[in-house]
């Protein structure tokens, strides 16, 4: 009987150990699998073709050079500069990693695409040249702007305290309005205008950027600091809001500043809702500047959307008539 406890014991105890044992194994071992399985993922969620060499020779099968990378932008995005190795003209590279990503993200990438192809026949709009489908890799050849974009230029500006002449602020405004003109017209909003997305290249401007760009009214709502009074509180963007961006960079480029520092949706709401809101956006423009212009800023930043249409809508007439006016002084000299 004794005996017969003490195996019993003795198997019991044995059997725990062991229990024990294993599963201690099982703890370790399944943290070293869900390290190294992370660590896997990691690898493969980066931008398939990371490194140089890889760069080089997957750009070459397609008549590129590839020179370096500028931006990482999140973990499965990165923008590289490459050559063409016909012309030997430089152009952007904007590379997405397709490696497990979701459905909404592919159809992001493919209406961004889609609307760039649309837009390729303006002259202030960033081009598309190309573009390179490698693996789990998609890549944008898009037109190299040299000069960099327009909030480079206002910081440039802001540090040598050097303000941009009314000549020039109206040349820049023409030509935003040009490319989105060309926008509108094509249906789609931009939804995310800013000047880190306006760009120059030899002295000309382009509307780039259209990441969170749709046809018709837009869900996807763009920079915080950048958006109309309506676009928050509706939750989407239309053609008047792009119109209220417009307004913001014509801020930046008159003050050297954003207009709005907002940290969350409801600051800009108590600033918009502020009774001296109108004050607010006039108040630190320089006299220096015209009358004509300050209206104009005015009314694109004004809460009421209309103002926005019924202003552009009046200086677009105006300067229809002055290239016709100019026209026809040219014709006469002829």
């Amino acid at each position: 009987m004794f005996l017969l406890l003490f195996v019993t014991f003795f198997f019991f105890v044995f059997c725990v150990s062991h229990c024990l044992l294993l599963l201690f194994y099982l703890v370790f071992f399944s943290k070293l699998y869900i390290s190294f399985f992370s660590y896997i993922m990691l690898d493969l969620l980066l931008p398939t073709i990371r490194n140089t060499c890889e760069k080089q020779n997957v750009y070459m099968n397609y008549g590129y050079k590839f020179e370096t990378v500028l931006e990482i932008m999140t973990s499965n995005s990165e923008i590289h500069l490459v050559k063409s190795l016909n012309t030997n003209e430089i152009f952007i590279s904007k590379v997405y990693d397709l490696y497990g990503i979701n459905e909404n993200d592919l159809n992001s990438y493919m209406n961004e695409l889609h609307i760039m192809k649309k837009l390729e026949n303006c002259e202030n709009i960033v081009k598309i040249v190309d573009f390179i489908k490698k693996n789990d890799s998609l890549s944008f050849i898009i037109e190299f702007c040299n000069q960099g974009d327009l909030y480079s230029d206002i910081l440039r500006r802001k540090t040598n305290n050097e303000y941009y002449s009314e000549n020039e602020i109206f040349n820049i405004l023409n030509q935003i309005l040009n490319g989105l003109s060309f926008i509108h017209k094509n249906g789609i909003i931009h939804g995310d205008l800013k000047s880190t997305n306006i760009f120059i290249k030899d002295d000309k401007i382009k509307i780039g950027d259209f990441g969170i760009s749709q046809k018709g009214s837009n869900k996807n709502l763009g920079t915080l600091n950048f958006l109309s009074y309506e676009s928050i509180k509706l939750n989407k963007t239309n053609k008047l809001s792009d119109l209220f961006q417009v307004g913001c960079i014509l801020y930046e480029l008159v003050t050297l500043s954003s207009p709005f520092s907002a940290n969350n949706i409801n600051d800009m709401i108590r600033l918009f809702e502020d009774k001296n809101y109108k004050n607010y956006i006039i108040k630190n423009i320089s006299s220096f500047y015209s009358i004509q212009l300050v209206n104009i800023i005015s009314k694109l930043l004004s809460l009421n959307a209309s103002d926005r249409l019924e202003v552009i809508s009046n200086y677009n007439i105006s300067r229809n008539e002055d290239a016709k006016i100019n026209c026809s002084n040219k014709l006469a000299y002829v």
